[in-house]
């Protein structure tokens, strides 16, 4: 196995500085209005009952035999962890989070130390580094790394400069998700979907701004290549196309479940919340469900590994971070019970049996059989960012008014 080289002792010291005032810092980047929506994919999806050791407590420090990490529900799965703790005969120790602000409010309320590792999405590797929190990663000590789609393999909001700092692990989109017994797939092709009168009062989103005005950006400027990288004339053209779709929105909740439980009982018929959303309920037996990414496309999100640059055993971590880039590991994460995803590593395929593939999408592409039907969505989603030209307040209060309206 591989080492990790240890960070600088450089890095250490500016980590050290930085950590000091991180509360601070905190206080700048999480913002009371993203606190609030708590940022969330997954608030009300209760992790699987049969997870590993996880807990709701602020863990003391690491110690030798204990890998203590952060995370999304779904790593701490048996079927996901447990090959980690036989092949190194340690424990693994998880808290999990319910969105990225709620991950830095944990890791700035706890003594330098308390994590190992964490998994966060692409645009808060962004602000852990910005913290100094994370350690830098040595791609040659994830070999599998030359398995992984292009996309993946050097993805920007896993890297500072020409640094490494975070490890790809699983993905997916905010497509349309539609009853299809409802509305023929025929007539589902476009964002401007949405913005049909015969949906007034039946639509669901996810309560974040991120996706929800990326998403409409791409509808209004399909050919920019960040969505979020917007002048100001654009970002107001952005909110009139919010304040458009507001009168079929029927929900609007951070809680995976609820949603989910509006599709089923009837109250809602779509929504921008993409495939993985409805995919357990699907799994169940509810097969009019089906979610499509639009011909302008659809905001991806992107979770990855990184090494807390404070972690008591940055070797475990390593080899932690290793671990998860093992397609064998990742086919289980994609299936996890707390929700699905998409593998970066492309052989994650020759471990999924046919249900799972036919459920996540690991299938020919019926508009294209020389791709999988997740290689043709990937080409055709854009990652989501952070605004580039205004600060987060300015989309936030965008976002603000359009829920208030």
């Amino acid at each position: 196995m591989s080492q990790r080289p240890r960070p600088s002792a450089g890095f250490n010291r500016e980590a050290q500085l930085l950590r000091a005032f991180s509360r601070r810092r905190f206080i700048q980047f999480a913002s009371t209005a993203s606190l609030a929506a708590v940022s969330t994919r997954l608030i009300g999806c209760s992790p699987s009952s049969e997870t590993a050791v996880t807990t709701g407590d602020t863990p003391a420090s690491s110690s030798g035999n204990t890998l203590r990490l952060l995370t999304w529900p779904g790593y701490d799965e048996p079927e996901v962890i447990r090959g980690f703790e036989e092949e190194y005969g340690v424990t693994v120790e998880f808290k999990t989070y319910l969105g990225g602000e709620q991950m830095l409010q944990f890791f700035n309320q706890s003594p330098a130390g308390t994590y190992d590792a964490l998994i966060s999405d692409g645009e808060y590797v962004t602000k852990l580094m910005a913290l100094g929190a994370i350690a830098p990663i040595d791609p040659s000590t994830v070999p599998n790394l030359s398995d992984y789609y292009p996309v993946y393999q050097d993805f920007p909001g896993f890297y500072e400069d020409d640094q490494m700092m975070a490890v790809g692990t699983r993905f997916g989109n905010y497509g349309i998700a539609f009853n299809q017994s409802i509305i023929p797939p025929s007539e589902v092709t476009s964002w401007e979907f949405l913005l049909r009168e015969d949906l007034a009062g039946k639509l669901a989103l996810f309560d974040w701004y991120l996706p929800n005005m990326g998403n409409a950006s791409l509808a209004l400027f399909p050919e920019n290549p960040n969505p979020y990288d917007l002048t100001d004339a654009q970002l107001e053209e952005v909110k009139a196309w919010m304040l458009r779709m507001k009168p079929n929105v029927a929900l609007v909740t951070p809680s995976v479940q609820d949603i989910v439980n509006a599709f089923i009982n009837g109250d809602v018929t779509a929504g921008p919340v993409g495939d993985w959303v409805i995919q357990n309920a699907i799994a169940d037996g509810n097969q009019e469900f089906t979610a499509i990414v639009p011909e302008e496309g659809a905001i991806r999100w992107s979770e990855g590994a990184a090494i807390c640059a404070d972690s008591p055993n940055p070797e475990l971590a390593q080899s932690w971070v290793e671990y998860m880039s093992r397609p064998e590991v990742q086919a289980r994460l994609a299936n996890a019970q707390a929700y699905k995803g998409l593998a970066p590593n492309v052989k994650v395929i020759e471990y999924l049996n046919d249900d799972e593939k036919q459920l996540l999408g690991y299938v020919a592409d019926p508009s294209d059989a020389s791709k999988l039907l997740v290689e043709s969505q990937l080409e055709r989603t854009r990652a989501r960012q952070l605004p580039t030209q205004q600060d987060e307040k300015a989309w936030q209060d965008i976002y603000n008014e359009f829920k208030a309206t």
